[in-house]
């Protein structure tokens, strides 16, 4: 096992001049052989997803560390960049990327005992979230450097106070399939909950980004997946963010122990976790029959399966909140301690049932009563078929071998 995790990480992880910030600098395929040199190579959430496994077990440090403060200088938003591009023309149409990072941080003190990254001043490459005040700060000459700890405040503080953006160069050459809407990022924070809400019905911000492309089928600018709202796994990285700032601070390792709000109010670090984990199982869990009466936020009308975890809470489309996917277990490995024990194996065996068929070597993106799920997958596939048409089904049938060979990398076994 050992030697096969070896040839993996060989494949995936090298020095290529065309995707990195200088030659010398190793960085890391999103995969082969399509993502693998040049703009294509290197995505902030396949990298941070991966970074256990494939830089930490195998105690590649040193590239672990450049790795970091390379994507931590593309700072912008209040979040780290979805495709890379060598700092060129990044894009942060997503919002978990910057979630893994934060991981990623944790993961890589965890394993080095290097506390001193939070100390490293970082150069960024963006001096303001608006293209033309950078442009104009530029021109005259600024730099902005911040130290990592406060590369990672503002991710917070930014979440904390709402993210609301357009996507530089947003149009048909930066993204021929998205429709107007889709280029807008918003993100928010609801101070009830802890959750952060945010995406709308027009763009992907999560892994399962599949956007339609077919005119012919009409599906194109419309995600196959719609996860606007508080998707389950974003809840349990943010979760995992916040416990990790916790116990840094309280060793005097990260100097900040809560986010500024508006109005002049500030949100606790130990109080934003406690709003979480106080409403995250009568959000997200589906009771069965008898505990009805207990959870209140479901829509009874909407439910299929009853004893899992919605998928999403306040999505637009209300059915995605409630069909039965395998991003739970994402959450469970990343924030166990979220979720109530006999709830957590309920689910769990559903997803065995439902997302697992004999030999498979990963699990189902979707439950097959959702409407939908389809049984074909075809990139190349022209027909009007609207839920399979250029590969529409990606995330909606096609086996979740993106988190099975990933966990396979994090667990180290």
């Amino acid at each position: 096992m050992k030697h096969l995790q070896n040839q993996i990480i060989n494949i995936f992880l090298g020095k290529v001049p065309s995707s990195a910030f200088h030659p010398l600098m190793a960085t890391m395929a999103a995969g082969l052989p399509h993502f693998s040199t040049g703009w294509s190579r290197c995505w902030g959430r396949d990298t941070f997803i991966s970074f256990k496994g494939i830089l930490l077990i195998p105690g590649h440090f040193d590239e672990a560390k450049e790795i970091l403060l390379s994507f931590a200088s593309c700072l912008r938003h209040g979040l780290l960049p979805n495709l890379l591009d060598k700092g060129v023309k990044p894009r942060y149409n997503c919002r978990d990327a910057t979630w893994w990072f934060i991981k990623a941080i944790k993961d890589y003190i965890e394993f080095t005992k290097d506390e001193s990254i939070w100390k490293i001043q970082i150069e960024l490459k963006f001096l303001d979230d608006s293209q033309e005040v950078h442009q104009k700060k530029l021109q005259a000459g600024e730099k902005r450097v911040l130290t990592m700890a406060e590369i990672v405040q503002e991710i917070m503080e930014k979440h904390a106070l709402g993210i609301k953006f357009r996507e530089w160069g947003a149009g048909f050459e930066l993204d021929y399939n998205m429709e107007y809407e889709g280029f807008n990022v918003y993100l928010f924070l609801d101070e009830e909950t802890g959750f952060i809400y945010g995406g709308n019905h027009k763009n992907c911000l999560t892994w399962m980004d599949k956007m339609g492309s077919s005119t012919k089928a009409g599906n194109k600018g419309i995600p196959s997946t719609p996860r606007d709202g508080a998707p389950i796994e974003m809840t349990a990285l943010l979760y995992s963010a916040l416990e990790f700032l916790i116990k840094s601070n309280e060793s005097k390792q990260y100097q900040f122990d809560s986010v500024a709000l508006q109005n002049n109010r500030r949100l606790n670090y130990k109080e934003w976790a406690e709003k979480i984990k106080s409403n995250f199982e009568k959000n997200y869990f589906i009771p069965t029959e008898k505990e009805k009466n207990v959870y209140f936020n479901v829509i009874e009308g909407a439910v299929r399966r009853r004893g899992i975890y919605k998928d999403v809470v306040k999505c637009t489309k209300t059915r995605s909140e409630y069909q039965l996917r395998p991003n739970g277990c994402i959450a469970i490995a990343i924030a166990p301690e979220l979720f109530v024990r006999k709830n957590a194996f309920l689910y769990l065996s559903w997803v065995e049932e439902m997302l697992i068929e004999e030999n498979s070597i990963g699990l189902k993106t979707l439950d097959k009563i959702a409407a939908e799920y389809s049984p074909f997958y075809n990139n190349g596939d022209d027909s009007e078929q609207n839920k399979i048409a250029h590969g529409y089904s990606y995330h909606n049938v096609f086996f979740f071998y993106f988190l099975n060979f990933n966990l396979f990398l994090i667990k180290g076994t």
